[in-house]
């Protein structure tokens, strides 16, 4: 009875090992590749230009890929984004967007401003590729804490 009990649960525990997943496999195009797919807006606002360099250097580190940018407007990068032609746009997302519940916002990496004014610059990547939000997150909190671990 315990021996079944036992393969059971390294039954079940090796189903879980690739937890958590990318439906359209993104993080696995991105190791393949070794190419991210970024968006960036054209003359985004300077303040986070700091911030964004220390994202894709902690992105670069955890991915070991190189970035690849396309440049646009933000409707349209998202729009990109979410057709899966990108894998990430950084750009400012205003918190009452309607984008915000069609994309999954990372941690802010910079903001400015306070109360209607604030202004937060984000990584945004594709709802439901949870595998890849969790690298990207992690990168987001490493260079939001310049001392965090990668």
């Amino acid at each position: 009875m315990k021996a079944a009990f036992v393969s059971l649960l390294v039954a079940l525990l090796a189903g879980c090992a690739d937890l958590p997943r990318d439906p359209d496999r993104t993080s696995e195009h991105i190791a393949a590749s070794r190419s991210v797919r970024i968006g960036l807006v054209p003359g985004d606002t300077r303040f986070a230009a700091a911030a964004r360099t220390r994202f894709l250097k902690s992105l670069t580190a955890a991915t070991t890929a190189r970035p690849v940018f396309v440049s646009g407007s933000t409707e349209t990068l998202l729009q990109q984004l979410e057709r899966g032609e990108l894998d990430l746009v950084l750009t400012p997302l205003d918190p009452d967007s309607p984008w915000v519940t069609r994309v999954t916002p990372g941690p802010p990496l910079a903001d400015k401003g306070t109360g209607e004014r604030r202004v937060q610059y984000h990584a945004v990547m594709r709802n439901g590729e949870n595998r890849w939000i969790m690298t990207v997150e992690k990168a987001s909190r490493a260079s939001a804490d310049p001392g965090a671990d990668t």
